[in-house]
C-alpha cells in the first residue's frame, strides 16, 4: 500500500514546516521575479499586447505570493509567541 502523501495545512503546521513553506515561497518569489523583469524587457522591446497582458498578470500573482507570505510570517510569529 502506498503512503498517502500529506497536504500542508497552515492551521495544523509546525514551526519547521512554516519555515519550509517560506522558503519555498521566498523561491517562487524570486523567480516570479525575474520572469517579470524579462517579460517587461520584452514588452518595452517589442510593444506587443502579449507581453504587456503577460506582465498585468506576472504582478497580480507576485501580489497574491507576497500576501501569502505575510500570512506564513503571521502564522510563525503565532508559533514562536506560544513556545
Amino acid at each position: 500500500m502506498k503512503k498517502q502523501k500529506t497536504k500542508f495545512v497552515l492551521a495544523e503546521a509546525t514551526l519547521d514546516e512554516v519555515n519550509k513553506q517560506l522558503k519555498i515561497n521566498m523561491f517562487v518569489i524570486v523567480m516570479i521575479a525575474l520572469i517579470l523583469l524579462l517579460n517587461i524587457a520584452n514588452f518595452m522591446q517589442d510593444y506587443s499586447l502579449f507581453y504587456g497582458a503577460f506582465v498585468v498578470v506576472m504582478i497580480f500573482f507576485l501580489f497574491i505570493i507576497i500576501k501569502s507570505r505575510q500570512i506564513l510570517n503571521m502564522r510563525k510569529q503565532v508559533l514562536i509567541d506560544d513556545v
